[in-house]
């Protein structure tokens, strides 16, 4: 490997310094703990799972917040040490989280938000070739709106089989759920339940890792 003369000296300066703060009797041990807690001092982490892929990772979110804890700007994201599953690591997907929102501007030299990333909830409408900005409220609503419509209209109560007779189903064939290993065992458990309960009968998941 070949080393600049710019880089011998940087190595062996910082290496001198060490040596000459550990020889005049300095424990660094408190100074390199403190390091960690300084750069997240009084900021708190808030967990999440990656969304990449289906393993589930747990991340820990680090934002800025006013005196009002409205947000202001994003700090870091870091795996989850108490996550078990990743155990505090992350993949290069995961590691490069921070980008999914904030982005380094080179001719600023500033973070600022990714252009690509949605930060409101987007709706087309059927038919439109545009999207439009809209409340959390309203999508919740319409979603629940289309999901009773849905199931409503195609609701089969009773069905006849081979001998004729009738028998009750309760089904619908109209929705169908795909899940995650981003919920835990408990969360799919209340998910399988709640959509057996409105009659669906197409249930899948994609955690196959």
């Amino acid at each position: 490997m070949k080393v600049t003369r710019r880089q011998f000296l940087k190595v062996t300066g910082a290496s001198a310094a060490v040596m000459a703060v550990a020889d005049l009797g300095f424990d660094l041990k408190p100074a390199a703990a403190a390091v960690r807690t300084l750069r997240i001092k009084n900021v708190k982490g808030v967990p999440t799972v990656c969304p990449f892929c289906a393993s589930g990772c747990g991340l820990l979110v680090y934002s800025e917040r006013d005196a009002a804890g409205k947000f202001v700007k994003l700090l870091s994201v870091e795996g989850d040490p108490d996550n078990p599953i990743n155990r505090g690591c992350a993949c290069a997907k995961g590691s490069a989280m921070f980008n999914l929102r904030e982005i380094y501007d080179e001719e600023t030299g500033e973070q600022k938000i990714n252009p690509m990333r949605a930060t409101v909830p987007l709706y087309r409408a059927p038919g439109s070739d545009k999207w439009e900005e809209k409340e959390w409220e309203w999508m919740v609503e319409q979603i629940a709106h289309r999901v009773k419509e849905t199931r409503d209209s195609s609701f089969i109560h009773k069905e006849k089989i081979a001998d004729g007779s009738e028998i009750i189903v309760n089904r619908t064939e109209k929705i169908a759920s795909v899940g995650g290993s981003g919920l835990d065992n408990e969360e799919c458990y209340l998910w399988s339940k709640l959509a057996r309960s409105l009659g669906m009968v197409y249930l899948e998941t994609q955690a196959r890792i």
